[in-house]
């Protein structure tokens, strides 16, 4: 892949065509070749290695988000949806990544770790579908998880602002991950092939990174609670509260910290 269109999903096929045109942001072509190179070129193995597999293959999608650009939050909204319909339909291991421009630097992980829970409370008023029955809307309780066109999603971010954590640094800007549950079918925490891809991940983590893997990462054989703490991960190993989730607001629809346009 050599471009993205701004804001507009796309996948490696569909770029490699020439289906996906220029993009207008200087920043977008760069933060994408870092990323590939970051999960592909170096070594020792990036520790996501069905991220990098995906990626390889052809199965990852991409958007992008210019923070100066009009509308910017509800055309990611819209690549939301059209990404869900792609993961449960395609591959099974597939995820979006999302670079948010332009960078800012110096980057600052406390800003950065604003700027990603702003951008989820922002794309949630966008959300077509109410919050599942089945979900709790309150971030304290240990199964909330962030939901998004009626299902709960796996997101994480990177920036250039983590140090240490080398794994959450893949480019020069904010870079958000989202999956659906389908990415972890067969993988629980409980079952043979869960426990190997979580003791693979977790060897590549302690080769990759300059800090052991984060304690809200759980241990090598089981599945965390209260997950949102994995979402913006600390570059060193403190632990947040679990009372300190920066999601505003226990139900969906009374969100308070600043939207974006």
């Amino acid at each position: 892949m050599t471009t993205i269109d701004a804001g507009l999903l796309n996948d490696a096929s569909r770029a490699a065509s020439g289906v996906s045109g220029t993009p207008p942001w200087d920043w977008l072509t760069p933060a994408y070749v870092v990323f590939t190179r970051s999960v592909l070129s170096l070594a020792p193995d990036y520790p996501c290695y069905l991220g990098a597999r995906g990626q390889l293959d052809g199965n990852n999608s991409f958007a992008a988000l210019d923070e100066r650009a009009d509308g910017a939050v509800a055309q990611l909204a819209r690549s939301l949806v059209t990404f869900r319909r792609r993961a449960w339909t395609g591959p099974k291991r597939q995820s979006l990544i999302v670079f948010v421009g332009p960078p800012q630097p110096p980057a600052d992980l406390d800003a950065e770790f604003a700027r990603f829970w702003d951008l989820l409370a922002a794309l949630h008023r966008y959300d077509p579908a109410p919050w599942p029955v089945d979900m709790p809307t309150d971030p304290r309780d240990p199964a909330w998880q962030w939901c998004f066109a009626g299902e709960p999603w796996f997101t994480f971010m990177c920036s250039p602002a983590y140090r240490a954590r080398r794994s959450r640094n893949v480019g020069p800007c904010l870079t958000l991950v989202f999956q659906t549950r389908r990415v972890f079918d067969g993988l629980s925490g409980t079952s043979v092939a869960g426990q190997a891809a979580k003791a693979r991940i977790r060897k590549r983590l302690h080769a990759y990174d300059a800090v052991p893997p984060h304690p809200h990462l759980g241990d090598g054989t089981s599945s965390t609670r209260h997950k949102w703490r994995q979402y913006a991960l600390p570059d060193d190993q403190a632990e947040l509260a679990l009372d300190a989730c920066p999601w505003p607001g226990a139900s969906p629809g009374t969100t308070t910290v600043a939207g974006r346009r």
